[in-house]
């Protein structure tokens, strides 16, 4: 059996590339499960719309049960001592969108890209504790944005997102509910940023920031891109030319402007082994070319994306008015009105 102290545990989670750690103790999230319901009564939101379904729920929404899990790491693993916060910082030297409207290409979240990265690293840390003789698991079975608040490791923006002096909101979050015991960092809290400063409200296209701190999740653009579900016109205009997530009120915060870009890590990438939300994702570019997408052998979300990203960019050119009619014959009745919605947009 090895053992290990906290210094040699944060050591370990550097030298695998980490930027942050926090350890704390095991602690009921009864807090968050207060702030979710309030702001489901305050937006007329439902549980569905944070996306992620219930362990064991078949139905495809999510429930409170799944948010009362997340309220109590010990319902996943009830001799659990010590939750360890891991964070990837994930704004790189790649991440650069400024030509993406003339090509015509897609955007992707910065952070979804470093999913792979936190998920490696954590496993490592897992493998290595459960050598020491400690049961462990590794994933987001903790609210991790509340919990790194609360511990110290960033603080809340108000659009909602974690921010850190040194990386900005730009961090890939992830945990680890272990049985071994670690000594609990000290919580000290780190000063607000965002006093006087409301950029990210102002920038938010759908209003889904409707107040200081709050997300209303049903007007979010981010988890808008992975629903299947219908896009009403007004929220298509609105999606820009993003494919995979959004940063724009991250884009505008003055916390993340001038902050150094890290290289890119091998790890980063699109790969749904490693992070659920990659689900049709695998392989894709950072920046993709749009026209590619619109193909058959691309699956229903993304040939939708691509479309209402290509009518956003609204660039009237030979080529992409004839990409978009080209697949009209072959198309579903859903799937056919996004492009002829692009279409329209383009010509006017």
């Amino acid at each position: 059996m090895v053992l290990l102290d906290n210094n040699e545990l944060k050591k370990f989670a550097l030298s695998q590339g980490a930027q942050l750690v926090a350890v704390t103790g095991v602690d009921s999230y009864d807090d968050y499960l207060v702030e979710v319901r309030n702001r489901l009564t305050e937006t007329g939101a439902g549980h569905e719309d944070y996306l992620i379904p219930a362990p064991g729920n078949t139905s495809g929404s999510a429930d409170e049960s799944f948010f009362a899990q997340l309220s109590d790491p010990r319902n996943l693993l009830p001799g659990a001592k010590t939750i360890i916060i891991l964070g990837v910082y994930a704004n790189d030297q790649t991440a650069q969108y400024q030509k993406t409207k003339q090509e015509p290409r897609g955007k992707t979240a910065r952070t979804y890209y470093y999913y792979p990265v936190i998920r490696q690293i954590a496993e490592k840390m897992v493998a290595l504790l459960e050598k020491s003789g400690h049961n462990s698991i590794q994933g987001q079975h903790i609210p991790l944005k509340f919990a790194s608040n609360q511990t110290g490791l960033g603080v809340y923006g108000k659009n909602g997102i974690l921010q850190h002096p040194q990386y900005g909101s730009f961090i890939a979050l992830r945990n680890i509910i272990t049985e071994a015991e670690f000594t609990p960092d000290l919580k000290e809290r780190i000063p607000s940023p965002c006093e006087g400063c409301d950029k990210c409200i102002k920038a938010c296209p759908t209003g889904a920031l409707y107040a200081p701190y709050k997300v209303n999740p049903r007007l979010c653009i981010n988890p808008l891109f992975r629903r299947e579900e219908y896009i009403e016109p007004q929220m298509r205009s609105k999606m820009q030319n993003w494919v995979v997530g959004c940063d724009i009120c991250q884009e505008v915060c003055p916390s993340n402007q001038g902050i150094e870009l890290r290289s890119l890590d091998p790890r980063a990438g699109f790969d749904s082994r490693y992070h659920s939300s990659h689900k049709n994702l695998d392989g894709f570019e950072r920046t993709p070319a749009l026209i590619p997408l619109l193909a058959g052998n691309h699956p229903h979300v993304i040939r939708r994306n691509a479309a209402i990203a290509l009518g956003n960019i609204g660039k009237s050119n030979d080529e992409v008015l004839r990409a978009l009619n080209e697949q009209l014959p072959n198309l579903s009745p859903e799937l056919k009105e996004y492009f002829q919605w692009a279409i329209e947009n383009i010509e006017d």
